[in-house]
């Protein structure tokens, strides 16, 4: 019965268990080149490295189990990230100078934006009629546009200890960036997987006619979706003010792309209807670890894209491999059957 159960499990989650293989193999190769690897500062490091794309590709997970593709998380990123280090110290001037009170009177207006932002997409998604692609392609451009708007230079003032509360340690040993990640999975996923909206997803991505002949709200799951996205996003625009202490309209990020990368590495479907966000942490880290092992391996900048870019099709190809070699056993045992008959 047991190795029945483990069979199944590996028949169902053969890409997730493929990203962790792959993310052990990455996590040796980062001990055996960062010498403070067994240190307090290792998991520190590693956390605070890994930790907003962790966050983004939440946001995008919950998207893609709808068969939808979230192209504003990155411009919505940034925008938060310039909202939080722009208003930071005004507010904490007008309650009073507290820098706690202020940071968490900030953290709760990004949030916010956010979630409001998350709404937006997805109120033109569900009555709007309009491709997900589409309309998160247009609003990105538009969270990109009032990211300028905010912030027209980079700049910003945020307090040292805003940063080192999100960078640093819990009473100098547990990194405070796995804590927040530890916290998106219990607080966020968990309870979204199990109820009637994250269960809708599956469905939904499925096939969203037959989910709706059998009395699912699309509507509404489609919007809790896309307002977690932008929560998610504006999480990390957080995190990126604390590891940054500023905002910068005119950043480069790639949180989009490789969102949607450590989704499809950690067994996502681009179809919908097949995922979870414990495959996409995989994917997240490894595609954040590569990076740093590209440093320490001297190897220049310019080849990171495209060094991620092959781990998304060996990703891709395990996808496609899986989907043949059932079809192919389905089409063995429909052959046996009739011989049989």
């Amino acid at each position: 019965m047991r190795n029945e159960r483990t069979k199944l499990f590996l028949k169902r989650n053969a890409e997730c268990v493929v990203a962790y293989c792959v993310l052990a193999v990455v996590l040796v190769l980062f001990a055996a080149n960062q010498a403070d690897f067994f240190t307090v500062y290792g998991p520190q490091s590693i956390f605070n490295q890994v930790i907003t794309l962790c966050i983004a590709a939440l946001g995008q997970t919950v998207i893609v189990l709808t068969s939808g593709i979230d192209l504003s998380v990155g411009n919505l990123i940034i925008f938060t990230n310039c909202v939080a280090a722009t208003i930071y110290m005004p507010v904490t001037n007008a309650l009073g100078g507290s820098i706690v009170v202020g940071g968490a009177a900030t953290i709760v207006i990004v949030l916010l934006v956010g979630v409001l932002a998350g709404l937006f997409n997805g109120c033109m998604v569900v009555y709007g009629r309009l491709q997900p692609i589409v309309v998160t392609l247009a609003t990105g451009s538009i969270f990109s546009g009032l990211a300028r708007y905010v912030r027209p230079t980079p700049g910003g003032d945020v307090p040292s200890e805003f940063a080192r509360f999100f960078t640093g340690r819990i009473f100098g040993v547990f990194p405070m960036s796995a804590l927040i990640l530890l916290l998106a999975i219990f607080l966020i996923w968990i309870p979204y997987r199990k109820s009637r909206a994250g269960q809708a997803l599956y469905a939904i991505g499925g096939n969203e006619k037959a989910a709706f002949l059998n009395g699912i709200k699309i509507n509404r799951s489609k919007l809790i979706a896309y307002s977690i996205a932008g929560l998610c996003a504006a999480i990390c625009g957080v995190l990126l003010t604390a590891q940054t202490r500023s905002g910068d309209p005119t950043a480069a990020n790639n949180f989009t792309n490789n969102s949607i990368a450590a989704a499809v590495l950690g067994g996502a479907s681009l179809a919908g209807g097949k995922g979870s966000y414990f495959g996409s942490i995989a994917g997240a880290m490894i595609l954040s670890l590569i990076v740093g092992l590209l440093i320490f391996w001297g190897i220049s900048s310019y080849y990171q894209n495209l060094v991620q870019g092959i781990i998304l099709i060996l990703a891709l190809s395990v996808g496609f491999f899986t989907e043949f070699f059932k079809q192919k056993r389905e089409r063995a045992q429909a052959v046996a059957g009739k011989e049989a008959n």
